[in-house]
């Protein structure tokens, strides 16, 4: 929550900023407050003031956010797409800015071109449908782990090269490395899942292959051989951002619908409805919520002032349900045209993975529609802000009614 707000010094005199509790580390945001945390911030103004992590400023309307993620000379990632900052920031490609920043991006989008993903329909069609089979042929269950998260580790198989031991292995590991990024050096939390990618750079140079991983091993940085360890960042953050997203985004789907029969039927009488039913989910859930910036000069947000040198952190999850910009903003309305909405960010570090994660959870309500109607069996549970930043169901039990 963001407890009560007090009155901070202004920076550059004038009004006083609202000092806020706020914290998005906290192991208490979840389900039962998060929402209304965010509301809580956006009705301090454009820009709130948090005590924690040695102070930092968030930013929460929609109009604001946008408009820092624009501007990438004023807000800069190369201090880190987090706070706290622990140890020196080099994750690829968010947290660096210029030249290098575009050749890290320009690597990874050559796993995802559009032309790749059309290739790719026939085989997620194929997986969704066998996860979704499956499931519903043992009974149901936990739809997170039987679907929702195979199915990006599965896809980073075909998109990356990884192996089957590989991905079998990585969600503990990404775990593990959220219970321990607040408080150790980033690539300490990442370690184990830096020596899963070790791994595979070696097994790929022992034996070549036609994929993604191959063919990075031989990539050039600014005209020069890309190195090992940009080899080993690049992979850890597809590895990571590969399925974080993903999971939660699709978990969030089965959430939303095993709730609302009539959302259900509504798809069911029209399946065409899907892409909308990803464009809404994606704005009122927002699977990834806030990333910090640093700013390069003294900058005004709104009508408030933020120095030069200043940690701030963009809420993508506030402004999504900003109301200003979306009526009724907490209620999902396939209705509303959302496609504008922040979920995967906006301008030069907008996320290069969006295409295929619309086209991979587009493909899956599709599917969905040729089986049953579904429901609840049980109590889903919610994990706090994975790192500050990704968020959706932990747990999320389910029936096939038939």
């Amino acid at each position: 929550m963001t407890g009560p707000a007090q009155q901070a010094q202004c920076p550059f005199g004038g009004d006083a900023l609202p000092e806020t509790d706020f914290d998005h580390n906290s192991t208490a945001l979840s389900e039962q407050n998060l929402w209304q945390a965010y509301e809580e911030l956006r009705s301090l103004g454009p820009v709130a003031h948090s005590r924690h992590h040695g102070g930092y400023y968030v930013v929460t309307g929609f109009d604001d956010v946008k408009s820092a993620l624009r501007d990438k000379e004023t807000f800069v990632s190369g201090h880190g797409h987090r706070i706290p900052v622990v140890g020196v920031p080099r994750a690829v490609p968010i947290d660096y800015d210029g030249s290098l920043h575009r050749e890290y991006r320009r690597i990874m989008i050559s796993a995802l071109t559009p032309k790749r993903i059309a290739a790719m329909k026939d085989s997620l069609r194929d997986l969704i449908g066998r996860l979704v089979s499956d499931f519903r042929a043992a009974g149901g269950g936990d739809v997170i782990a039987a679907v929702a998260l195979p199915l990006p580790l599965q896809v980073l198989v075909e998109v990356v090269g990884f192996s089957e031991a590989t991905v079998t292995e990585l969600r503990e590991l990404t775990e593990a490395m959220w219970d321990v990024v607040n408080d150790v050096d980033y690539d300490e939390a990442r370690q184990g899942i830096r020596a899963l990618v070790d791994g595979e750079i070696a097994r790929h140079r022992a034996e070549p292959r036609d994929d993604f991983l191959s063919r990075l091993l031989d990539e050039r940085v600014e005209d020069r051989p890309i190195t090992d360890d940009e080899i080993a960042r690049t992979l850890i953050t597809m590895a990571i951002a590969g399925h974080e997203t993903t999971m939660n985004a699709a978990s969030s789907l089965f959430w939303l619908l095993a709730r609302d029969r009539d959302l259900q039927e509504r798809l069911r009488a029209d399946p065409g409805l899907a892409p909308q039913f990803v464009e809404e989910m994606l704005r009122l859930r927002t699977p990834a919520q806030n990333f910090a910036r640093h700013t390069t000069n003294q900058v005004v947000v709104g009508e408030t002032p933020i120095p030069e040198d200043a940690r701030v952190l963009l809420s993508f999850a506030a402004a999504n349900r900003d109301p200003a910009v979306f009526a009724d903003p907490d209620r999902f309305d396939v209705t509303r045209a959302t496609r504008a909405h922040l979920a995967f960010g906006w301008g030069a570090h907008q996320c290069i993975g969006a295409t295929l994660a619309r086209t991979e959870l587009k493909i899956l309500l599709e599917t969905l529609v040729a089986h049953p109607a579904f429901a609840l069996d049980g109590d889903a549970t919610f994990h706090s802000l994975q790192g500050g930043i990704h968020y959706g169901p932990h747990r999320l039990p389910i029936r096939f009614e038939s």
